[in-house]
């Protein structure tokens, strides 16, 4: 058009409070286009944007309670919580959907749920590790490099926000222990709305001043962890002894 100066410039925008896709509207004299915006721009998850009854600006934060996971108490857990909310709207807090979270170590995997809920729209995801997580591999790929027990077994931590079931998260054995690619297959299910999302790393060590520990399941109810290391007659040895998630043995003889 005439006197037009072919130049652009960027201008930052904030949704405050919108229950609508929001668009932009350009004119120039009699002449006007308005165009919606692209949801890959706006901030929020697609679980909150896909309905009307969440602002377009929310979104999921999150923190990870320790990053540093020892043997004697193998819990990862993750705080949850809902940023750029609107809160003087109370209506939605019944609807807030489920986050699921993925703990990724080599060609396995193991799954946290928790649903976000109450005033501050926050949860806590918990997981537990495998056993056999809490031994660093011998080398490291791509590196002449052998680890030792006092870097850790890193492990990558994920998630992904689905909307909930009748109000209630899917109920997922978080030590399944399955491989990453049919898990990931599942996680991105009919009922999940968001891609997924990197939270951040953990590492995993083994009790302090504990040997190395190797694995030995007796059968699908039992697994044992004895040391690594060959045993010397007269020797103190300590073995952990515990049964899988999924076990219905309530009691069991070890001889």
């Amino acid at each position: 058009m005439r006197n037009n100066s072919l130049q652009s410039r960027k201008e930052p925008f904030f949704i405050y409070q919108a229950r609508q896709m929001p668009t932009f509207n350009a004119s120039y004299g009699p002449f006007s286009a308005e165009q919606p915006v692209p949801l890959d721009l706006l901030q929020s998850p697609h679980a909150f944007v896909a309905s009307s009854m969440f602002t377009f600006n929310w979104k999921v934060q999150t923190y990870i309670i320790r990053d540093k996971v020892y043997f004697s108490w193998p819990k990862v857990q993750v705080l949850f919580y809902i940023a750029g909310r609107d809160w003087d709207d109370y209506s939605t807090i019944d609807k807030l959907p489920c986050v699921k979270m993925f703990a990724f170590r080599e060609t396995q995997e193991v799954r946290g749920t928790c649903k976000l809920k109450g005033d501050l729209g926050l949860c806590v995801a918990e997981l537990e590790p495998l056993s056999s997580w809490f031994s660093p591999p011998s080398v490291v790929p791509g590196r002449q490099k052998t680890l030792d027990q006092s870097e850790g077994a890193p492990v990558e931590l994920y998630y992904v926000v689905q909307s909930a079931e009748n109000g209630e998260c899917s109920s997922d054995d978080s030590r399944k222990g399955n491989s990453i690619r049919s898990d990931q297959d599942k996680a991105f299910g009919p009922s999940t709305t968001s891609p997924m999302q990197r939270i951040g790393s953990v590492r995993l060590y083994q009790t302090p001043g504990s040997p190395q520990l190797s694995e030995l399941k007796l059968d699908n109810n039992i697994v044992i962890l004895v040391p690594s290391k060959p045993v010397k007659q007269r020797d103190i040895v300590t073995a952990y002894v515990s049964t899988t998630s999924i076990t219905s043995v309530e009691m069991f003889t070890l001889r």
